[in-house]
């Protein structure tokens, strides 16, 4: 009997996302390209929260957890801005309860994880090729046509759009432009050293106070700060979330401030608080928050959005990242060695019926619990949330979807 044919496939988009889809593919046997506009991809130096949901997923991928360089996520110690003793909020168990333990990381780490997983000579399948310095700007949908910037055609049997918030590829799907919604609300994000907290008492609220994992700092007038160690604790991730008094979409998504400008918006901050704000280095990050509103399909033909560019929503339920590692590995399900062109069409509209819902629950979720003040919070205090996203086997429910509906191969 002959091997079956392999699929070639084109991921537009080398972030977390299309690499997980990417190491997926190239383990069912495909070849797989990943097109990536910039000529280096980096990913921003920032913190990353890794939800034993994703982790799952990195296991079958056969990750290699010291090259990330993780600190434990056990709970948080939320606090007043007044500063007034902290309650702590800790998770379950998450080894005895779901099979395996969240992390915190930096978020580069991350990457070049998922990157060696993808291109390294070990592991299942053929190495995954990228290709930088390419921008896709056109997809003809029903055939797997692709257009760059520079007018070479390229051809594929199925393109996944991990083309990220500002997808090129969405327009495709849609037939229609769909934009990220200006919602008010902006961060500045930034690293802190974390020797830096050595001799420095008022700074024990951060690591070594409470339990392993996050600080949220609750302020008035919609400022928070959420703060966790990653890189081996060597690094502390700061987040600080606050409404934007500028007309958003006159300024870029994402601009520079200055440290007077950071002292300035959290000036009501309580002095331990400041004594980590005092540690920023300039430029500052300023990022506008916006989410990707909910879209009426997902795929067209052999053309389907993963990721960002299908479900882009707030940080405030750490899921974001996890739920495009877990739409990268449900397409690996959707699509099997063996798996047609001709099939491709009606095997992305399954990994659409196994995603979809999910995905906009997270979108909805982080949007309403990061600006209504009657639901912040809820993730850390709803064990049923908890359980419902950390609990999550997206490899073992896609591919109990895909036998249901398609037969096992």
């Amino acid at each position: 009997m002959s091997r079956p044919t392999p699929l070639n496939v084109a991921v537009v988009g080398a972030g977390l996302g299309g690499l997980s889809a990417a190491i997926a593919l190239r383990r069912q046997g495909h070849l797989v390209k990943v097109f990536e506009a910039s000529v280096v991809k980096k990913e921003i130096g920032a913190g990353i929260g890794i939800p034993p949901n994703a982790m799952r997923v990195l296991d079958a991928f056969g990750y290699d957890q010291k090259n990330l360089k993780t600190c434990e996520y056990r709970g948080t110690v939320a606090y007043s801005a007044v500063g007034d003793e902290g309650q702590s909020w800790v998770f379950k168990d998450q080894a005895t309860n779901y099979g395996v333990q969240g992390c915190l990381c930096l978020r580069t780490a991350f990457h070049e994880e998922l990157k060696r997983l993808a291109l390294g000579e070990e592991g299942a399948g053929s190495p995954v090729e990228l290709v930088l310095g390419t921008q896709i700007v056109d997809c003809d949908p029903e055939v797997g046509a692709l257009t760059t910037k520079t007018g070479e055609k390229l051809e594929a049997d199925v393109v996944i759009a991990a083309d990220g918030i500002r997808s090129t590829l969405r327009t495709i799907v849609l037939g229609t432009p769909v934009v990220a919604l200006a919602v008010g609300v902006c961060s500045f994000r930034w690293l802190a050293d974390a020797s830096k907290f050595n001799g420095r008492p008022e700074l024990d609220w951060i690591m070594e106070d409470g339990v392993s994992g996050g600080r949220f700092v609750r302020g008035p007038n919609g400022c928070n700060i959420f703060a966790y160690p990653c890189n081996d604790a060597k690094h502390v991730n700061v987040t600080m979330i606050h409404p934007d008094k500028r007309n958003q979409d006159k300024h870029g998504w994402h601009t520079q401030a200055t440290r007077d400008e950071v002292l300035e918006e959290y000036k009501d901050f309580a002095a331990p608080f400041k004594a980590l704000i005092e540690l920023v280095e300039e430029p500052v990050n300023l990022w506008q928050m916006r989410a990707v509103p909910m879209l009426a399909t997902w795929t067209k033909g052999r053309l389907a959005l993963l990721g960002d560019a299908a479900h882009a929503t707030f940080p405030t339920l750490g899921q974001g990242a996890a739920m495009a590692v877990e739409d990268g590995a449900t397409l690996g399900c959707m699509l099997p060695l063996g798996t047609t062109p001709e099939e491709v069409p009606s095997r992305l509209a399954a990994y659409q019926d196994v995603r979809k819902a999910r995905g906009e629950f997270v979108n909805k979720e982080s949007v309403e619990q990061g600006t209504m003040p009657s639901k912040a919070g809820l993730f850390m205090r709803s064990e049923e949330m908890q359980d419902f996203l950390n609990g999550y086997d997206a490899i073992g429910v896609s591919q109990e979807h895909f036998n249901k509906t398609f037969g096992k191969y």
